[in-house]
């Protein structure tokens, strides 16, 4: 009998033990229900999670803790189905407090070893479910971003072992997703690129960005293209170690620079070119005029202006090769009333283009050619007539263009005067056999002056 007392005691002893614990753990909510869910017994936890006291709840269907909607859909019973299939059942979801407001909670439901009931632990995970949705949205919305935008995007640690490419990465180089990691999308850079690739992210904890420009495959073109990489450490709490980065295509607008870089390195030497010519043009002008300012200022403007019109038709035309005829057609322009073909002046070849060099030293001849027509010869006198040919020929590799200028009906004086052997004289029987390779011939004849310049065309030195 004192046996059995003793049992009995012990038995008292860890019943108040064990609701002792129970009401100690006041971070827990636990309760017990009997079969049908009515609350049969309700810790400190409980009330603190809750809301309900003890005496509230007691005696009352335990289902109270759930939300309407769950218990429209009866989720309760859903719960003990599960305890009775498979010995327990784990419950994360919204439940409500006494007051009406809604907390996420984590819990488990047991049945009670007597199989009068069941037991259900629950904790308040609010924080914790909020944080882990606050990182999905946030991962979410990174995705998005990610697959949005035009760049290749990527996650890699500091060493630039990658951890994630993005799939317009995938897609512009061909290169897998399992490929890419680690170091394996360096397969897609440049090979004499990786070497500076690499180094630059040894640099990159230091400065805190990563940054280099290098030629990345693009597998649909079949070709490296220039890109321009960026990454910044994430500072995450989830991935302290992790960076994020974006490869640009600046393929274009390298090459739009390397072009730029040749164009004004082309200006650069057309303008000391045409500086030269010009002051040549000043020399030979000044040595020609006896001294006299008028003088050399009249030939000065009128040379100037020949120049600035194949100038004109040059920058027109974008430096390219130049029609043989609208040079001619603008020095016989300017020197007459506006037309070119009148009773006095003929025209007549095929269509032929010079190279910019050649065409600015030939439209400064023919201006000396016609300024000289207009002052003393065929266009300066009344049955005076001026014929311009050419023709193109060939001689051994090249394609000549011959070009003849010829007056007829002018009366012509027994001795030549100085004033028509000058400037204009050198230029042609000189200058261009110098400067373009020409073969040139000029002639006062006995009705006029004639000249022919021969220019190659083609297989010219540059």
């Amino acid at each position: 009998m004192d046996e059995e007392n003793e049992a009995a005691r012990g038995r008292i002893r860890r019943d108040e033990l064990l609701e002792l614990i129970i009401d100690s753990a006041t971070d827990f909510a636990i309760y017990t229900t009997d079969l049908r869910g009515i609350a049969t017994s309700w810790n400190a936890g409980a009330e603190r999670l809750f809301g309900f006291t003890a005496a509230e709840i007691v005696g009352h269907s335990g289902d109270a803790i759930f939300t309407p909607e769950d218990r429209a859909r009866g989720i309760p019973d859903d719960e003990r189905r599960n305890v009775d299939d498979h010995g327990r059942a784990l419950d994360e979801r919204w439940h409500q407090r006494r007051d009406g407001s809604r907390f996420w909670a984590s819990g488990l439901l047991m049945p009670l070893r007597d199989g009068t009931g069941y037991v259900k632990i629950a904790r308040d995970r609010t924080e914790q479910y909020e944080a882990e949705r606050r990182e999905r949205e946030q991962d979410e919305r990174f995705r998005l971003l990610a697959t949005s935008v035009p760049q290749l995007v990527f996650t890699t640690f500091p060493d630039g072992e990658r951890t994630w490419p993005s799939p317009q990465w995938i897609e512009f180089t061909g290169v897998g997703f399992e490929d890419s990691l680690g170091q394996g999308w360096l397969e897609a850079i440049h090979p004499d690129d990786r070497p500076h690739t690499r180094a630059a992210w040894d640099a990159a904890t230091a400065a805190g960005e990563y940054y280099v420009e290098h030629r990345v495959w693009h597998a649909g073109g079949e070709e490296y293209r220039w890109h321009q990489t960026r990454a910044h450490p994430l500072n995450s709490p989830s991935s302290p170690a992790e960076w994020i980065g974006t490869m640009t295509d600046i393929h274009d607008l390298r090459t739009l620079k390397d072009r730029q870089e040749v164009l004004l390195a082309e200006l650069q030497h057309r303008t000391r070119n045409l500086l030269g010519v010009v002051q040549a043009l000043a020399r030979q002008t000044i040595k020609k005029s006896d001294g006299s300012l008028t003088a050399f200022r009249d030939a000065f403007e009128e040379r100037l202006g020949a120049l600035s019109r194949v100038q004109s038709v040059l920058a027109e035309l974008n430096y390219r090769d130049v029609s043989l005829r609208a040079l001619i057609d603008a020095e016989l322009v300017a020197h007459g009333d506006g037309a070119t073909h009148t009773d006095k002046i003929s025209i007549d070849g095929p269509d032929v283009t010079l190279p910019p060099t050649a065409a600015q030293a030939l439209a400064l001849g023919i201006h000396e050619l016609a300024t000289n027509a207009v002052k003393y010869g065929a266009l300066a006198q009344a049955d005076g007539k001026l014929a311009v040919t050419w023709s193109v020929s060939a001689q051994g590799r090249d394609d000549v263009a011959v070009i003849d200028c010829r007056e007829s009906g002018v009366a012509m004086p027994e001795h030549v005067p100085d004033s028509r052997r000058g400037y204009g004289t050198e230029l042609i029987t000189r200058a261009l056999p110098y400067q373009l390779k020409a073969r040139t011939e000029l002639s006062f004849g006995s009705d006029g002056v004639h000249c022919t310049i021969a220019v190659p065309i083609k297989g010219r030195p540059e």
